[in-house]
Protein backbone atom coordinates (compact mmCIF):
# COMPACT_ATOMS: atom_id res chain seq x y z
CA UNK A 1 0.00 0.00 0.00
CA UNK A 2 1.37 3.50 -0.85
CA UNK A 3 1.55 5.34 2.54
CA UNK A 4 2.04 8.73 1.68
CA UNK A 5 -1.53 7.94 -0.03
CA UNK A 6 -2.31 6.31 3.15
CA UNK A 7 -1.32 9.53 4.97
CA UNK A 8 -3.09 11.95 2.79
CA UNK A 9 -6.02 10.12 3.52
CA UNK A 10 -6.01 10.05 6.96
CA UNK A 11 -5.36 13.73 6.64
CA UNK A 12 -8.25 14.27 4.85
CA UNK A 13 -10.77 12.23 7.12
CA UNK A 14 -9.37 14.16 10.38
CA UNK A 15 -10.05 17.62 8.53
CA UNK A 16 -13.80 16.10 7.29
CA UNK A 17 -14.45 14.94 11.15
CA UNK A 18 -13.34 18.39 12.44
CA UNK A 19 -15.79 20.33 10.16
CA UNK A 20 -18.67 17.72 10.92
CA UNK A 21 -18.06 18.41 14.36
CA UNK A 22 -18.29 22.15 13.91
CA UNK A 23 -20.52 22.45 11.26
CA UNK A 24 -22.98 19.76 14.36
CA UNK A 25 -21.92 22.24 17.47
CA UNK A 26 -23.14 25.21 15.05
CA UNK A 27 -26.01 23.57 14.06
CA UNK A 28 -26.91 22.34 17.82
CA UNK A 29 -26.76 25.61 19.11
CA UNK A 30 -28.75 27.32 16.51
CA UNK A 31 -31.66 25.07 16.83
CA UNK A 32 -30.99 25.19 20.66
CA UNK A 33 -31.76 29.38 20.45
CA UNK A 34 -34.08 29.18 18.17
CA UNK A 35 -36.39 26.29 20.55
CA UNK A 36 -35.24 29.02 23.36
CA UNK A 37 -37.19 31.67 21.41
CA UNK A 38 -40.23 30.09 20.62
CA UNK A 39 -40.55 28.22 23.86
CA UNK A 40 -40.04 31.05 26.04
CA UNK A 41 -41.39 34.35 24.62
CA UNK A 42 -42.74 35.41 28.09
CA UNK A 43 -39.04 34.98 29.01
CA UNK A 44 -37.28 36.68 26.40
CA UNK A 45 -40.37 39.67 26.62
CA UNK A 46 -39.56 39.93 30.45
CA UNK A 47 -35.98 40.20 30.25
CA UNK A 48 -35.84 42.32 27.63
CA UNK A 49 -38.47 44.59 29.34
CA UNK A 50 -36.43 44.48 32.43
CA UNK A 51 -33.68 45.85 30.80
CA UNK A 52 -35.24 48.60 28.69
CA UNK A 53 -37.15 49.99 31.91
CA UNK A 54 -33.80 50.31 34.15
CA UNK A 55 -31.74 52.33 31.07
CA UNK A 56 -30.50 55.22 32.64
CA UNK A 57 -31.38 57.20 28.92
CA UNK A 58 -32.27 56.26 25.73
CA UNK A 59 -33.65 58.37 22.40
CA UNK A 60 -37.35 57.60 21.06
CA UNK A 61 -39.42 58.88 18.38
CA UNK A 62 -43.86 58.15 18.64
CA UNK A 63 -46.54 58.45 16.29
CA UNK A 64 -49.86 57.95 17.39
CA UNK A 65 -52.50 57.86 14.54
CA UNK A 66 -56.50 57.11 14.82
CA UNK A 67 -57.86 55.45 11.89
CA UNK A 68 -55.81 57.37 9.27
CA UNK A 69 -55.62 60.62 10.91
CA UNK A 70 -51.97 61.48 13.08
CA UNK A 71 -52.83 62.60 16.35
CA UNK A 72 -49.30 62.98 16.99
CA UNK A 73 -45.42 62.71 16.00
CA UNK A 74 -42.64 62.95 18.38
CA UNK A 75 -38.80 62.73 18.41
CA UNK A 76 -37.62 62.72 22.10
CA UNK A 77 -34.77 61.94 24.76
CA UNK A 78 -34.78 60.96 28.63
CA UNK A 79 -31.90 60.60 31.06
CA UNK A 80 -32.63 59.79 34.52
CA UNK A 81 -33.99 60.72 37.25
CA UNK A 82 -36.77 62.67 35.74
CA UNK A 83 -34.90 63.89 32.49
CA UNK A 84 -37.47 64.60 29.64
CA UNK A 85 -37.12 66.71 26.00
CA UNK A 86 -39.70 66.09 23.12
CA UNK A 87 -39.86 67.97 20.10
CA UNK A 88 -42.34 67.12 17.17
CA UNK A 89 -46.42 67.86 16.75
CA UNK A 90 -49.34 67.26 18.62
CA UNK A 91 -52.64 67.02 17.14
CA UNK A 92 -51.23 69.39 13.85
CA UNK A 93 -49.54 72.08 16.18
CA UNK A 94 -45.67 72.05 16.92
CA UNK A 95 -44.62 71.20 20.60
CA UNK A 96 -41.22 71.52 22.78
CA UNK A 97 -41.46 69.98 26.25
CA UNK A 98 -38.43 70.31 28.43
CA UNK A 99 -38.29 68.67 32.27
CA UNK A 100 -35.27 68.72 33.53
CA UNK A 101 -34.01 69.63 37.39
CA UNK A 102 -37.32 69.37 38.60
CA UNK A 103 -39.32 71.62 36.33
CA UNK A 104 -41.20 71.50 33.43
CA UNK A 105 -41.63 73.77 30.64
CA UNK A 106 -43.37 73.90 27.35
CA UNK A 107 -43.36 75.67 24.06
CA UNK A 108 -45.70 76.24 20.87
CA UNK A 109 -48.73 74.28 22.28
CA UNK A 110 -49.96 77.46 23.93
CA UNK A 111 -47.77 80.05 22.78
CA UNK A 112 -44.34 80.34 20.70
CA UNK A 113 -42.72 81.17 24.00
CA UNK A 114 -41.25 78.98 27.01
CA UNK A 115 -43.85 78.53 30.08
CA UNK A 116 -43.10 76.94 33.00
CA UNK A 117 -45.90 74.94 33.99
CA UNK A 118 -46.57 73.80 37.66
CA UNK A 119 -44.81 70.97 38.98
CA UNK A 120 -45.71 67.23 38.12
CA UNK A 121 -48.81 68.62 36.16
CA UNK A 122 -47.54 66.50 33.11
CA UNK A 123 -44.41 64.17 33.82
CA UNK A 124 -46.71 62.52 36.51
CA UNK A 125 -49.48 62.39 34.61
CA UNK A 126 -51.22 59.19 32.92
CA UNK A 127 -52.77 61.09 30.44
CA UNK A 128 -49.02 62.05 28.28
CA UNK A 129 -47.46 58.89 29.16
CA UNK A 130 -46.97 57.78 25.73
CA UNK A 131 -45.41 61.21 24.23
CA UNK A 132 -43.40 61.50 27.36
CA UNK A 133 -42.67 58.28 28.46
CA UNK A 134 -43.53 55.70 25.51
CA UNK A 135 -42.64 52.63 27.85
CA UNK A 136 -45.51 53.86 30.11
CA UNK A 137 -47.72 52.12 27.53
CA UNK A 138 -45.75 48.35 28.65
CA UNK A 139 -48.17 48.27 32.11
CA UNK A 140 -49.63 45.16 31.77
CA UNK A 141 -52.13 43.46 34.32
CA UNK A 142 -51.50 40.43 32.52
CA UNK A 143 -50.57 38.58 29.10
CA UNK A 144 -52.30 35.87 27.85
CA UNK A 145 -51.00 35.93 24.94
CA UNK A 146 -47.42 35.60 23.26
CA UNK A 147 -45.77 34.31 20.69
CA UNK A 148 -42.21 34.54 18.80
CA UNK A 149 -42.54 35.43 14.95
CA UNK A 150 -39.68 35.28 12.58
CA UNK A 151 -37.02 37.56 13.00
CA UNK A 152 -36.62 40.79 11.18
CA UNK A 153 -34.24 42.94 10.38
CA UNK A 154 -34.43 47.22 10.96
CA UNK A 155 -31.70 49.19 9.55
CA UNK A 156 -29.29 46.42 9.16
CA UNK A 157 -29.98 44.92 12.55
CA UNK A 158 -31.48 41.11 13.10
CA UNK A 159 -34.04 41.98 15.75
CA UNK A 160 -36.45 38.84 17.27
CA UNK A 161 -39.90 39.98 17.14
CA UNK A 162 -42.76 39.08 19.06
CA UNK A 163 -46.50 39.48 19.22
CA UNK A 164 -48.20 40.14 22.70
CA UNK A 165 -52.02 40.34 23.35
CA UNK A 166 -52.01 41.58 26.78
CA UNK A 167 -54.84 43.19 29.22
CA UNK A 168 -53.20 46.98 30.03
CA UNK A 169 -53.10 48.67 32.94
CA UNK A 170 -53.58 52.31 31.53
CA UNK A 171 -57.51 54.09 32.38
CA UNK A 172 -57.01 56.34 29.32
CA UNK A 173 -55.90 53.47 26.61
CA UNK A 174 -58.61 50.95 28.64
CA UNK A 175 -61.05 53.79 28.47
CA UNK A 176 -61.25 54.31 25.04
CA UNK A 177 -60.16 50.92 23.66
CA UNK A 178 -59.96 47.09 23.61
CA UNK A 179 -58.43 44.29 22.13
CA UNK A 180 -54.68 45.31 22.22
CA UNK A 181 -52.25 43.59 19.56
CA UNK A 182 -48.31 44.49 20.46
CA UNK A 183 -45.64 43.69 17.93
CA UNK A 184 -42.53 44.43 19.69
CA UNK A 185 -38.44 43.89 18.48
CA UNK A 186 -36.21 43.04 20.92
CA UNK A 187 -31.98 42.99 20.45
CA UNK A 188 -31.33 39.49 21.46
CA UNK A 189 -27.68 40.44 22.10
CA UNK A 190 -28.37 43.11 25.01
CA UNK A 191 -31.90 41.95 25.24
CA UNK A 192 -33.40 45.58 24.46
CA UNK A 193 -36.76 46.90 22.82
CA UNK A 194 -35.96 48.21 19.63
CA UNK A 195 -39.56 49.07 18.03
CA UNK A 196 -42.69 48.66 19.43
CA UNK A 197 -45.90 48.91 17.15
CA UNK A 198 -49.15 49.28 19.38
CA UNK A 199 -53.21 48.79 17.73
CA UNK A 200 -56.55 48.60 19.75
CA UNK A 201 -59.70 48.65 18.37
CA UNK A 202 -61.44 51.71 19.32
CA UNK A 203 -64.83 51.14 22.04
CA UNK A 204 -66.96 54.00 19.55
CA UNK A 205 -66.14 52.28 16.60
CA UNK A 206 -63.53 51.62 14.03
CA UNK A 207 -62.97 55.35 13.14
CA UNK A 208 -61.36 55.64 16.69
CA UNK A 209 -58.68 52.30 15.72
CA UNK A 210 -56.04 53.15 17.67
CA UNK A 211 -51.91 52.62 16.06
CA UNK A 212 -48.68 53.58 17.85
CA UNK A 213 -45.17 53.23 16.67
CA UNK A 214 -42.63 53.38 18.80
CA UNK A 215 -38.78 53.01 18.18
CA UNK A 216 -35.89 53.52 20.88
CA UNK A 217 -32.19 53.98 19.96
CA UNK A 218 -28.58 55.13 21.90
CA UNK A 219 -29.53 53.48 24.84
CA UNK A 220 -26.90 54.56 28.03
CA UNK A 221 -25.66 56.94 26.25
CA UNK A 222 -24.56 60.24 28.28
CA UNK A 223 -27.62 62.49 27.66
CA UNK A 224 -27.68 65.60 29.44
CA UNK A 225 -31.17 67.63 29.51
CA UNK A 226 -31.12 71.49 30.30
CA UNK A 227 -33.51 74.12 30.79
CA UNK A 228 -34.60 76.15 27.86
CA UNK A 229 -32.50 79.37 29.41
CA UNK A 230 -29.12 76.93 28.24
CA UNK A 231 -30.37 75.56 25.23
Amino acid sequence: MNTRWLVFNQKNILIAAVIIVLLFMALRATGSFRTRAVQNPHEEFHAALVNTLSSQSFCFSVQVKMSDRVISAIEGKKAAPDGVHIVGTMQNTPVEFIHSEGKAYIKGYWSDNWSVLPENSLVDSELFITELNPLGSFVFRDIPEIKSLKPEKIKGEKLDVLELRPIVENPLMEMNYDDFVYRVWIEPKNELIKKAHITAAGKNGSRDRLDIVIELWDYNKQIKILPPDYL
